[in-house]
């Protein structure tokens, strides 16, 4: 047998041993940042907690929210925001909506670029819980960036003109365009004349 024929099987013999590579534990993960941090390597330290909410954010089933509430104005960026101090909104008014979505997945917009997006649909439910209406696809929301940000700010804007008034709930919803992952959350208003 040749010699670079003995080296290629006992690399496979070797691999096979091994086995595959497994991917750290969250707990194993979390030992790796406290090792780091305890050798005063705080750069790899911070490394290694954005690789662990990599690991974390992938795992989560669905979309989740952070935050999700109304605003008085659109928000300028992430956490860049004013909470509305009413739900009591006039007839035609614009409803401003926040929301920071997690466990996204991400998608490749080429050249090292990925993407992030979601469809948003709403539902508007009566004081009852009744659908009085549904509007699939209000809104597409985008973003490309070098890396995979898990920082995302939505701002909604839902015009609601010739609802009468009364007291509804906003059901929001946003689909994932990366993933079969979606999630919702409800936000209580009230039309006043």
């Amino acid at each position: 047998m040749g010699q670079c024929r003995r080296a290629a099987v006992g690399a496979l013999v070797f691999g096979l041993a091994l086995g595959p590579v497994a991917a750290q534990t969250i707990a194993e993960s979390a030992a790796g940042i406290e090792a780091r941090i305890a050798a005063d390597d705080f750069s790899a330290a911070i490394s290694g907690s954005r690789d662990l909410l990599g690991q974390v954010w992938d795992m989560t089933p669905t979309l989740g929210f952070s935050e999700a509430l109304l605003v008085a104005e659109p928000a300028s960026g992430y956490g860049i925001y004013n909470p509305r101090p009413t739900i009591a909104y006039k007839m035609g008014e614009s409803i401003f909506v926040y929301a920071e979505p997690y466990g996204c997945g991400y998608g490749s917009a080429g050249d090292g670029v990925f993407s992030i997006g979601f469809f948003v649909d709403l539902q508007v439910l009566g004081a009852d819980g009744s659908v009085l209406g549904e509007v699939p696809d209000v809104v597409e929301l985008d973003l490309s960036s070098r890396v995979r940000n898990r920082e995302f700010q939505a701002t909604i804007t839902y015009d609601l003109s010739g609802i009468e008034p009364g007291s509804y709930m906003l059901v929001t919803r946003l689909r994932d365009k990366n993933s079969a992952k979606s999630g919702s959350f409800e936000t209580p208003i009230e039309i006043v004349p």
